[in-house]
């Protein structure tokens, strides 16, 4: 192996010797000198060396000071050190320069195959310190690969429970609906030709509404495993808020709820469209189910300096202050029922509240027992 080394002494027949010594023990192929510790420290900065051999009395900077200085950076403090003197020789003067982290010590004049031993044991000493650190460094990364492989499947599992709960709760309600339409031919009830047209209406309204709940779900999911491409385009908000509005238009009707769409027809934003449809749905959906029946629900937008902000808000049952600070808990919770006996699985302000958060976005709520919600969301937009 060719090492790098570096001899600092004020003295140029000592440098002179010592890379003599150096070139016979086949070391002196790259063998560079410095003439006190101020000029060493900066080309060992440069060139970092494989080992220093250092003078300890030297002008300007002297060998321990040179030393002391090596072992406070990062970068050069792992550099092994032999300091080598004439003077500094007694007791004291070695534990100073033991306890400053030299590596080994030599008395002037040496022994020439003292020399050689010293420095071929240090230099194997920090091949081996070298490749240990190595092993330490790969085996970190390993364990901090494997921690990151573990969060990520935490999230993944976590993941997993959610679209289980949605699909148990919130597909198979729609689904039971169905079956028990589809009980009315299997009954061989005779229906006449409006029953049969609002039946089909029924089966078409519950097939729209798996497919949806579907569709966002797989777009969630999709967002969660951090594959989703920037899918921006320019959105209508008032034209999406109606359609979501028409989506829900049976479950108003049935409760005789009065809709309230303030949002200007002129409001463009530059925004994931499928992003602000999922949480106008999960919003608006919260509203008509905790609504009371011949009740209210508003639904506003504003825009502000760099952002855009969604409100949708009800005369509703509201909320109490145990269920308002669980509200966005990362977990599966039991939501309160319906006015009209709606379950719910708690999830739904959830994953509004990540799709948001992903965007660079926030979401709040304000709500009192039994006068109403309002729950607003805050997007950041390009024009």
């Amino acid at each position: 192996m060719e090492y790098s080394i570096l001899v600092v002494d004020d003295q140029p027949d000592n440098i002179k010797y010592i890379s003599l010594l150096l070139k016979e023990m086949g070391l002196g192929k790259k063998v560079y000198s410095a003439p006190n510790g101020k000029i060493a420290l900066g080309l060992a900065e440069k060139i970092m060396p494989d080992i220093i051999l250092s003078d300890w009395e030297m002008p300007e900077t002297n060998g321990l000071e040179l030393l002391k200085t090596l072992k406070q950076s990062p970068k050069t403090k792992d550099i092994p050190f032999i300091m080598i003197s004439a003077v500094k020789v007694d007791a004291k003067s070695m534990k100073e320069s033991f306890d400053a982290g030299v590596h080994d010590y030599l008395k002037k004049p040496f022994d020439k195959l003292e020399f050689m031993a010293r420095v071929s044991a240090t230099l194997k000493l920090q091949g081996a310190y070298l490749k240990i650190k190595k092993n330490n460094d790969e085996i970190a990364n390993q364990a901090q690969l494997i921690s990151k492989q573990h969060d990520e499947l935490k999230q993944l599992n976590k993941l997993k429970d959610k679209i289980f709960s949605i699909i148990s709760h919130d597909v198979r309600s729609p689904l039971g609906t169905l079956d028990s339409l589809l009980q009315l031919f299997d009954d061989k009830r005779i229906l006449n030709e409006q029953e049969l047209r609002e039946c089909t209406a029924m089966v078409r309204l519950e097939l729209n509404k798996v497919q949806t709940l579907l569709d966002n779900l797989l777009y969630w999911a999709k967002s969660q495993l951090a594959n989703m491409h920037d899918t921006k385009s320019n959105v209508d908000v008032y034209d999406i808020t109606q359609e979501i509005l028409n989506l829900f238009e049976d479950n108003t009707k049935k409760k005789k709820l009065t809709i309230h769409n303030k949002i200007d027809p002129d409001y463009i934003i530059y925004a994931d469209k499928n992003m602000l449809s999922f949480v106008i749905r999960n919003l608006f959906a919260n509203a008509i189910k905790y609504t009371l029946k011949e009740g209210n629900i508003f639904i506003d937008a504003e825009f502000m300096l760099d952002s855009i902000r969604v409100s949708i808000k009800d005369d509703g049952i509201g909320m109490n202050s145990e269920t308002l600070e669980n509200l966005f808990k990362d977990r599966t919770v039991d939501t309160q029922t319906g006015t009209s006996g709606e379950m719910g699985t708690g999830l739904g302000l959830v994953l509004c509240k990540d799709l948001i958060e992903q965007n660079g976005g926030s979401i709040s709520v304000q709500s009192t027992l039994e006068e109403g919600s309002e729950f607003s969301f805050v997007i950041p937009y390009n024009t």
